[in-house]
């Protein structure tokens, strides 16, 4: 088998360049979250009250489910300030609930650990942080007690995509276990690229010995091609735990809260999603937020089967600093917002909703920008204002301050509200490996990152809005070959030629970047409008 591949930039950067006249031309700032208000004047009113003494025992074994969230409860009574303290060095044990840590309509207070675990049963989600504002979460690793998944080694390839396997642990269960979701899915053990097999079912062989046939699919590309590297090359054959890998959707839920710190946390280990981050407000702020494996797992793969940084439709900022991610199976950051489908105009009114699941757009506002394209003429129609909406129970209705010419209500003609896809989000000195969406304004700076691969495009019709205005400053990128295209900058708009004002990816800018140019794959309408610039500074 292939070693281990070292994925750090070989030269790196030797000196930081001021970036300030790019960043003014593109129309980011590096968004700076402040520290925390001073909520009351009377000091005396500030509460400190501790997870223990609610009855937590701490010890790794006994079920503290209850204290935890007996002490949420009262915290949420407390005046703005105060603090719920997890003991430091310690482990919570949490093996009944939903979530594990619950936080709900939470108000200007504190939870903090220091060096703290909250060790969860699956399938139980981790956290869900709900309708909270100005709230800071520190010193917390989530971890999982049992692995979502386990390592194999393919011993028997037989015909119609079945192998047998052989695991280093029991899959516990009995005959034949039929996959729960249809893009269910294990992973061939490769550091290069994400090389995912859809199975069907795990039938059992020999129990005692760990032994299973696996029935694997088409779901995903190259099944069989994907076979032969555990077969020939003797790559391992990493698949979920049956009832409980892949089926934790969300480890992490952050949603419809205002201005929310996760600083100096961990989290080893989800059984599908990361963070799941959708309609928030002000500011989403991870600091030293790493994850990657707990300290001792020395044969630990992967770290989840999906997205790291899951964030669509939020207003709120994102800002990432000091984080590390490594060994996830699918994007490490996915910040996008949903893609509109015009359904029908009338004298100015515009009827709005989501294509992707045929549902209402609820969080649009008077004031929002809206951008109109038309992917069968391949025209961008126009950005403009939305001066008025209204939700029903399948669409919006919209009014734009100024009119824009094209719009119609043919299933050709999308829209996306900018607002809602965290434009000028930040990244900062971040330690990254793995697979990357951006598509809204962004400011990454100072950081390094491994691209296994990197969209900057638009997912008509689930992902929008087109990117455009991302600047990378000061960074260390590279991938996994010096050969290939790993950075895809593509609007996939296949009708340009015939459009007046094409829609497309534009000002990409890489400035002072350890980067290999030619790692960009560029789409037609993209490479003759020139959408990617590489800046190097003269000092």
């Amino acid at each position: 088998m292939m070693s281990k591949m070292q994925y750090r930039p070989q030269n790196g950067l030797q000196h930081k360049i001021s970036d300030e006249n790019i960043r003014i031309e593109l129309g980011l700032i590096d968004f700076v979250v402040g520290e925390q208000e001073e909520y009351c004047e009377n000091s005396k009113e500030i509460k400190t009250i501790y997870v223990k003494d609610f009855g937590a025992k701490g010890d790794g074994i006994a079920n503290d489910s209850s204290a935890i969230r007996k002490a949420i409860t009262v915290l949420r009574h407390l005046p703005k300030g105060s603090t719920l303290v997890f003991e430091p060095n310690t482990t919570y044990y949490v093996s009944s609930g939903k979530y594990a840590v619950d936080l709900r309509e939470l108000h200007g207070v504190n939870i903090c650990g220091d060096n703290t675990t909250i060790l969860v049963k699956p399938i139980m989600s981790l956290c869900r942080i709900k309708d909270c504002s100005n709230i800071t979460v520190k010193g917390l690793t989530f971890d999982y007690k049992t692995k979502p998944y386990a390592i194999a080694e393919a011993t028997n390839v037989f015909r119609d995509g079945i192998i047998r396997i052989k695991t280093n642990k029991s899959l516990n269960i009995r005959g034949t276990y039929k996959q729960p979701v249809p893009d269910y899915f294990g992973l061939v053990d490769r550091d290069d690229g994400r090389y995912h097999v859809g199975i069907t079912t795990y039938k059992v062989v020999n129990h005692e010995q760990n032994i299973y046939d696996v029935k694997c699919n088409n779901i995903f590309a190259q099944r069989d091609k994907r076979i032969n590297m555990m077969k020939d090359e003797k790559y391992r054959f990493i698949v979920p735990m049956p009832h409980v890998g892949q089926v934790i959707e969300q480890a992490i839920t952050m949603v419809c809260n205002e201005n929310v710190s996760m600083i100096d946390c961990n989290i080893c280990c989800a059984a599908k999603f990361m963070f799941y981050i959708k309609a928030n407000r002000g500011f989403i702020f991870f600091k030293n937020v790493n994850v990657e494996p707990a300290q001792g797992d020395s044969d630990m793969p992967i770290v989840g089967w999906r997205d790291g940084f899951y964030c669509r439709d939020n207003r709120a900022k994102l800002v990432l600093e000091d984080c590390k991610v490594d060994l996830l199976c699918d994007d490490i950051l996915n910040i996008s917002a949903s893609v509109l489908q015009v359904q029908q105009v009338n004298d100015g009114l515009i009827s709005l909703y989501r294509q992707e699941k045929g549902l209402p757009y609820d969080g649009v506002e008077i004031g929002d920008e809206i951008t109109f394209f038309n992917v069968d003429t391949g025209e961008m129609l126009g950005k403009s204002i939305i001066s008025s909406v209204d939700v029903y129970d399948a669409h919006i209705d919209v009014r734009l301050e100024t009119e824009i010419a094209g719009i119609c209500s043919l299933p050709s003609c999308k829209a996306v509200v900018n607002n809602l896809a965290s434009p000028n989000s930040v990244i900062r000195n971040c330690n990254f490996r793995g697979t990357f969406r951006f598509r809204a304004p962004l400011y990454v700076k100072e950081s390094t990152i491994h691209i296994t691969r990197m969209w900057i495009d638009a997912e008509i019709p689930t992902e929008g809005p087109i990117a455009n205005n991302i600047l990378f400053s000061n960074c260390a990128l590279s991938f996994d070959d010096d050969m290939n295209k790993f950075i895809h900058v593509d609007s996939k708009n296949k009708k340009w030629k015939n459009a007046e004002n094409p829609y497309r990816v534009e000002n990409i800018v890489f400035y002072n970047c350890d980067v290999r140019k030619d790692a960009v794959q560029y789409g037609e309408v993209e490479e003759k409008y020139r959408a990617v610039r590489f800046i190097e500074s003269d000092n």
